[in-house]
């Protein structure tokens, strides 16, 4: 009978290296959407809302996806910063126009189809109009929709990995849009 043989350090290595991947991969959390960094901001339109598309963030960032909201509005409606901010761009995004503002803390929100009326750089006040809307965003069932976009920067140099949120989340509470839940025969009786 042999005796039995020792594994060298390259087997051993190899075992130690093949457990921690594993522990990683079972251990490892996915990552989890962020809470919304404040709940004070106005919505971009004064006019009252309909909310036509809602938030659909997609399971990964590299799916489709809806990461905004699309608010019915009239073309011309004027648009209005959510809260203090910098405009860090208006301009042009695959033909479509845009406008991007950033509100200090990681957060930056994003209106299209707009016509800006501020610049690049240009310090924007809570309620401060900023643009106006234009009519042609795709999938609007109306003759115009507001796309808002809200992101909160994860630390990544690129920006590619900010996370998208809810803009409507970020909405003070007496702000938001009321949404009724229909009622069905039968609703209500016991």
């Amino acid at each position: 009978m042999r005796a039995p043989t020792r594994p060298t350090a390259a087997t051993r290595h190899r075992v130690t290296a093949a457990a921690v991947a594993t522990a990683i991969l079972v251990v490892a959390p996915a990552p989890a959407r962020p809470e919304p960094p404040r709940r004070d901001l106005l919505g971009p339109l004064t006019v009252p809302v309909t909310v036509v598309t809602p938030f659909d963030p997609p399971a990964e960032r590299w799916l489709t996806g809806h990461r905004g909201v699309d608010l019915a509005a009239t073309p011309l409606t004027t648009i209005n910063a959510p809260a203090d901010g910098t405009v860090v761009f208006a301009g042009a995004v695959g033909g479509r126009p845009v406008l991007s503002i950033d509100h200090g803390a990681g957060l930056r929100t994003t209106y299209e189809p707009v016509r800006a009326t501020v610049a690049v750089g240009d310090q924007v006040a809570r309620g401060d109009a900023v643009g106006h809307l234009l009519a042609g965003h795709a999938g609007c069932p109306v003759v115009a929709c507001l796309h808002w976009g809200a992101r909160m920067a994860s630390g990544g140099p690129s920006g590619d990995d900010d996370d998208y949120l809810d803009p409507l989340s970020l909405v003070a509470d007496r702000d938001r849009p009321i949404r009724l839940k229909p009622t069905l025969p039968g609703d209500g009786r016991r």
